[in-house]
């Protein structure tokens, strides 16, 4: 390896000053490029080491010497926002395989299982066996956002046989490492191996034509402890007619240093190129068509290359490389700009991070170019209520643009009125959200109307309109659509169509609000209460929220037991959410048709909506789509008691989904139910209790009555009778008023075995009637559950999609033909001459095989696959 930062090369095509370094000299460091070559033997690698120790150099030089495909990723303290990584990373793969970055992108971070499976898959396809990959993650120090380093560990504790992934870091990586370590699977790289020796110290100097004392080597030694740019500076010194000074001191070599870059670098470049350097400081990163565009022509950028070793491009990461120090030196120099010169940097950058999807870098140079305008529409890509730490993201930047600034133009006026509530809002700090919207409409109301004032006034309504939705279970005020229809009002003066995912409805866990206690009839007058707001909303947000009414009448109808009417609207629900690209709406639409679909027994119902679920997925614009697949399906895995398909995290208690707190509530009971199914009971109840302060599982009646309906049967598996008839009495009262029967009655055997041990109880104050009917149909309900489970689970496809085959036996395929005529099952033992029940077993397997629920559907199956195609007598 030629250690970079000992060498100055030539440059602008003359030689340097003879009291500089020998353009030719460099320096061999065997030593290191034998540990990195043993290092990349192993799935994991971490080079960790101080600034200043050339860390990212020694390992880019040595893997140019290797046959190997490098994906480099230069990370920084804004990869701890999950959205940016996952950004960053996918872009480093599309430089290398541009089908498979995108696909990426579209998975998303893989927090779930699918997308887990996905990305590794996606990989696999990538990588050639024949060829060894090395992926370096750089400057991974800078990252603490647990969800990254959890997924690290998860990439590294099962690593592809032929890829190394190298840490480079200035601490040891928060993941795995003991346990990568012990198994042999890590590699490591420390500040010990870095350092020059003080026999790599003495050639280097002897390279320099520098001969020292043994008393001076051993002086330097200690002093700078092995510092390669430490030296670098020394020898520059002792060349400039300074060899005797040999103690370290950081602060004098960062003068020397810059002095050094100006009287040998800076000074001899062209005034254009000075400025663009000054100009590239203002920005983190440096890629390749970034900087075409910001040089605005090819020559600018390309002179870049002739200050090596301090700029030089790196074709891991498609992009530029400047070194600390220098970018230290060049933001001094930033006063050389002009205002207008900086804010154009900004934008230029901001705007290409948008198009390239790396919307967290593009928030920052907007706020740094004050470009409010390009701020609001970056924001507006979002769905409209954003999660919480990406809201807090925004609010950070909003409030430090409008902190010493009053007012402005329209731009501005409408992020400090309009933008922030909007972020406070999906903050849930409503109380604070709403004082500053009703303050904005005060304001704006008095004055004279304009097309930004009625945008203002719009928006703001719109904010206060939302807060009463998500107030309403508790305030009772249910009096909601006079806030939408004033947001309507404003915007038909002054039309301004939005379109994308601040368009889309986002629905909360449960859609009817709804708190307890509820009387008779609290239902109906919730969705009396929000019918109203539905024209006003979809008409000022392009469709937002259309019909969800008719999901809200599905939602009650279905927990009541009317599975009819629950059906009729859940499929209007679906039908119109497709015409406005409401895919939250129509997900959970597909989710209480698959809830019905378990109750009729319809298997190939249940196949159909899984097909248009998987749909769902190619949509690109529903940005929150793998995460409500994973619920959806999730529970339904849970309820037939197939968790290993569902998403693995869903069921640990340390991973949760990026979506805003208030659509928590159903994933904490897909967890808890995921729990149940694998008869973890107390993971149950911890799971219910562990729900943060806000608690809002409990905020939604049919949250809590789901809740306390699970915790009774989790507690009766625990041998906790009287604390399981408690809660049981407990979720009956929840219930009763408006005969809330559907979560006892999915709970199947489960209830049907607790309903028997309360009606046995002399202390259990439920009716009797009540317990008997809900424990008859809980009962009916797991027989059909436990047939419809066991048909899909043989019936579903494998990884590449196709259905397993089926497989009939003689006697099988006998009786099956004996049912196609009709006949008895007397009859067909008499034919068959077997025993009637070795008969009714035949059937029963026959049934379970073709996935069909009685005679009928048996034979139109097996008509279908072909097994009757010759049946006749």
């Amino acid at each position: 390896m030629r250690y970079g930062l000992l060498q100055i090369q030539e440059y602008c095509g003359k030689p340097m000053p003879d009291r500089e370094f020998n353009p030719d000299v460099s320096l061999e460091r065997p030593r290191i490029n034998a540990l990195l070559k043993k290092a990349l033997e192993s799935p994991v690698v971490t080079v960790i080491a101080p600034e200043g120790y050339g860390k990212t150099h020694s390992v880019n030089s040595f893997l140019k010497t290797c046959n190997v495909t490098t994906v480099w990723i230069q990370l920084s303290e804004r990869d701890n926002l999950v959205s940016r990584s996952w950004e960053n990373f996918a872009g480093a793969i599309s430089f290398h395989n541009k089908k498979t970055g995108t696909l990426l992108e579209e998975i998303g971070f893989p927090e779930t299982n699918r997308q887990f499976d996905r990305y590794r898959a996606l990989i696999s396809k990538t990588i050639i066996l024949q060829k060894k990959y090395v992926i370096v993650l750089d400057d991974f120090h800078k990252i603490n956002n647990q969800s990254i380093l959890r997924l690290l560990s998860r990439i590294t504790a099962v690593p592809f046989s032929n890829t190394t992934i190298m840490l480079i870091s200035r601490n040891d990586p928060e993941i795995n490492t003991v346990s990568l370590l012990s198994k042999g699977i890590l590699t490591r790289i420390s500040i010990e191996d870095l350092r020059f020796s003080e026999q790599e110290i003495g050639d280097y100097f002897q390279m320099q034509d520098l001969p020292m004392t043994a008393e001076e080597l051993a002086q330097i030694c200690r002093d700078t402890e092995g510092w390669p740019l430490a030296l670098n500076t020394i020898a520059a010194d002792s060349k400039a007619g300074k060899p005797g000074e040999a103690l370290y001191s950081p602060g004098q070599m960062k003068t020397r240093f810059f002095k050094m870059i100006e009287d040998n670098y800076f000074f001899g470049i062209e005034k254009e190129l000075r400025k663009f350097l000054i100009k590239l400081s203002l920005i983190e990163q440096w890629p390749h068509e970034l900087l075409e565009e910001l040089a605005q022509d090819k020559k600018t950028a390309g002179g870049m290359e002739r200050i090596n070793p301090l700029i030089h491009y790196d074709a891991y990461v498609h992009g530029y490389r400047i070194h600390r120090l220098f970018l230290e030196f060049l933001r001094e120099k930033q006063s050389e700009l002009s205002a207008e010169e900086i804010r154009e940097v900004y934008i230029q950058t901001a705007q290409w991070c948008a198009a390239n999807k790396l919307r967290m870098d593009a928030a920052i140079n907007y706020k740094n170019a004050k470009d409010y305008r390009g701020l609001i529409a970056l924001i507006y890509s979002f769905p409209r209520i954003l999660p919480n730490e990406t809201a807090a993201f925004f609010l950070e930047i909003v409030e430090r643009l409008i902190l010493d600034k009053k007012d402005g133009d329209g731009p501005f006026l409408f992020l400090r009125y309009a933008i922030r509530p909007k972020l406070l809002l999906s903050m849930g700090r409503y109380e604070e959200a709403s004082a500053v919207s009703r303050g904005a409409i005060t304001k704006f109301e008095g004055l004279a109307q304009s097309s930004v004032n009625s945008r203002i006034l719009c928006a703001n309504y719109i904010v206060l309109g939302t807060i009463a939705v998500f107030t309403c279970r508790f305030t009772r005020n249910y009096n909601i659509a006079p806030w939408f229809e004033k947001a309507d009002f404003y915007y038909s003066r002054h039309p301004f169509p939005l379109e994308g995912p601040v368009t889309q409805g986002s629905i909360t866990s449960y859609v009817c609000q709804v708190a307890y206690p509820a009387e008779k009839g609290a239902f109906e007058k919730a969705i009396q209460g929000f019918a109203p707001v539905i024209p006003y909303a979809a008409h000022t947000l392009n469709g937002f929220l259309y019909d969800v009414d008719a999901l809200a009448h599905c939602e009650f109808a279905y927990f009541k037991g009317d599975l009819p009417e629950a059906e009729n609207f859940a499929r209007r629900a679906v039908f119109r959410a497709r015409e406005k690209n409401q895919y939250e709406i129509e997900n959970r639409g597909l989710f209480f048709l698959l809830r019905i679909s378990l109750h009729t027994g319809n298997l190939s119902e249940i196949q159909e909506l899984f097909r248009q679920l998987d749909a769902q997925l190619e949509a690109g614009d529903y940005l929150n789509r793998y995460i409500f697949y994973d619920v959806t399906t999730g529970w339904f895995y849970a309820q037939t008691g197939n968790t290993g398909k569902a998403a693995l995290w869903l069921k640990n208690d340390f991973e949760k989904s990026e979506l805003n707190d208030l659509f928590h509530c159903f994933e904490i009971m897909v967890k808890a139910k995921c729990s149940f199914a694998e008869k973890r009971y107390d993971a149950v109840l911890k799971t219910l209790e562990n729900q943060g302060d806000k608690n809002w599982l409990e905020s939604f009646l049919l949250g809590k009555l789901e809740k306390t309906a699970l915790r009774a049967a989790a507690l009766y598996h625990l041998g906790e009778k009287d604390a399981a008839l408690h809660e049981l009495a407990a979720a009956y009262e929840m219930a009763f008023p408006n005969s809330l029967d559907m979560p006892f009655i999915e709970m199947g055997e489960d209830m049907r075995r607790l309903a028997g041990a309360a009606l046995n109880s002399k202390n259990c104050a439920i009716p009797p009637t009540w317990l008997e009917t809900i424990r008859n149909r809980a009962s009916a309900y797991g027989k059909k559950l436990f047939l419809i489970a066991e048909a899909f689970r043989r019936t579903a496809p494998d990884e590449k999609g196709q259905a397993p085959p089926v497989i009939l036996f003689r006697r099988e395929k006998a009786v099956l033909r004996s049912l196609s005529l009709g006949l008895t099952r007397e009859k067909i033992a008499a034919e068959e001459n077997v025993s009637l029940n070795a008969v009714k077993e035949i059937i029963k397997n026959l049934y379970t095989k073709l996935g069909a629920l009685n005679r009928a559907d048996a034979i139109r199956i097996a008509t279908a696959l072909g097994f009757l195609k010759n049946s006749s007598h």
